[in-house]
């Protein structure tokens, strides 16, 4: 889907460049050649990145910025162009559309460089709330702070932001913190020894648990001869462990409090998963029944999943009250018009961002904090969610 968005995109533009083209100038030689410029010069920045990636030993942290920065220039570019023939191609009269088309061209151009500066480490702060009469009594007003995505290699001031996060999420004093997943962004070793020490300042009474993502997983490492993704996720766990965090991998924990107890399940990210991890489809294989096996039916349940496809068998099989995801991003692009937020997520996922139901069950679905593929966050803010439980 997402390749169809691009190629969708392109053919769009090169259609409007050769509409511009043609009424900037009735040459037929000089259209051939004006589009053959444009798309080689605009089009070079992806191709770079591409080539890059693809003749480069491994997706080291220096690559993978690079490809990130070209593919950031590339989107903003291509979005400016776009916005001028806008104007400019609707417009009949010559300097009026020229005019109209500058005024959208350079209003874009200020919404993208704010999604870059701005949007992109403005972290927003959601309060929801849940109830459900499942919920114990003595877990009435429980709170839990849930963030996703970190991608801690994708950040470019990854101590402060991680600090000013850490530092945002203490000030909401929760009982539990969850995060769900992609921790990473490529390797362990984005995790350095002073970000072990910023991320071992997020503390919650109940204590802080996360789940594997994707990225964790260590699927995108290419050298897995000198990096296999199982000594990866190994040096994850230990670097978790060292945190203060608790890794769960298809295993429950119990919270309790005052006479009552809840259950919090996190669902790992298995092999058998990788698959779907740019798939938007709900796997037809997973089956959930094992992970939740042993857990008193009755006992209100919290689960972690970074993917929020499979709270649908999670949910047919009513193993969790409340399912918490991640992963999407709302495609790091959303805006919100009479009410409703409107995303490129939609076209892919059933279920891409905020608060969903299906009969007593809930899923939540944070926007994450990092970024992939481009550094932009177009009206998707970095997301801390701080979720009340009622009865």
């Amino acid at each position: 889907m997402i390749g169809v968005i691009f190629i969708t995109i392109a053919i769009i533009t090169a259609w409007a460049d050769y509409r511009a083209y043609r009424k900037l100038s009735p040459s037929k030689k000089w259209h051939k050649f004006a589009i053959a410029a444009n798309f080689i010069l605009l089009n070079i920045l992806p191709l770079i990145s591409i080539s890059a990636t693809a003749i480069s030993a491994d997706s080291g942290q220096g690559i993978m910025n690079f490809a990130s920065w070209t593919l950031t220039l590339y989107t903003i570019a291509t979005l400016v162009r776009l916005g001028f023939y806008i104007g400019y191609l609707t417009i009949n009269h010559k300097s009026a559309s020229i005019t109209v088309g500058t005024t959208i061209a350079v209003s874009i151009l200020a919404i993208l460089c704010n999604s870059l500066i701005n949007t992109r480490t403005n972290l927003v702060v959601r309060n929801i709330s849940i109830q459900h009469d499942n919920l114990p009594q003595s877990f009435n007003g429980f709170r839990i702070a849930l963030f996703s995505d970190l991608h801690i290699g994708s950040l470019l001031s990854p101590e402060q932001e991680i600090a000013n996060l850490a530092q945002a999420i203490n000030a909401q004093e929760p009982d539990v913190v969850i995060f769900a997943g992609d921790l990473l962004h490529i390797r362990h070793n984005e995790i350095s020894p002073k970000i072990a020490a910023i991320l071992s300042t997020i503390k919650a009474p109940h204590g802080v648990y996360t789940v594997l993502g994707n990225h964790d997983t260590g699927t995108y490492i290419k050298d897995s001869i000198a990096m296999p993704r199982n000594e990866n996720i190994a040096h994850l766990n230990t670097k978790i462990g060292q945190i203060g965090w608790s890794m769960l991998r298809d295993s429950t924990i119990y919270a309790v409090r005052g006479c009552d107890s809840i259950a919090v399940t996190g669902v790992d990210f298995t092999d058998a998963l990788l698959e779907y991890k740019h798939s938007f489809s709900t796997p037809d294989n997973f089956s959930a029944r094992e992970i939740f096996d042993g857990i008193p039916k009755e006992m209100f349940n919290i689960a972690i999943s970074h993917l929020p496809q499979l709270w649908r068998s999670i949910s047919d099989g009513d193993f969790a009250e409340l399912t918490l995801s991640g992963h999407v991003h709302a495609t790091q692009i959303a805006v919100e018009l009479f009410g409703k937020r409107f995303s490129p997520a939609m076209m892919m996922h059933r279920e891409w961002s905020g608060h969903y139901t299906d009969k007593d069950n809930h899923l939540y679905i944070t926007d994450g904090i990092g970024s992939v593929g481009f550094y932009l966050r177009i009206g998707a803010n970095p997301e801390l969610t701080i979720i009340e439980l009622n009865r």
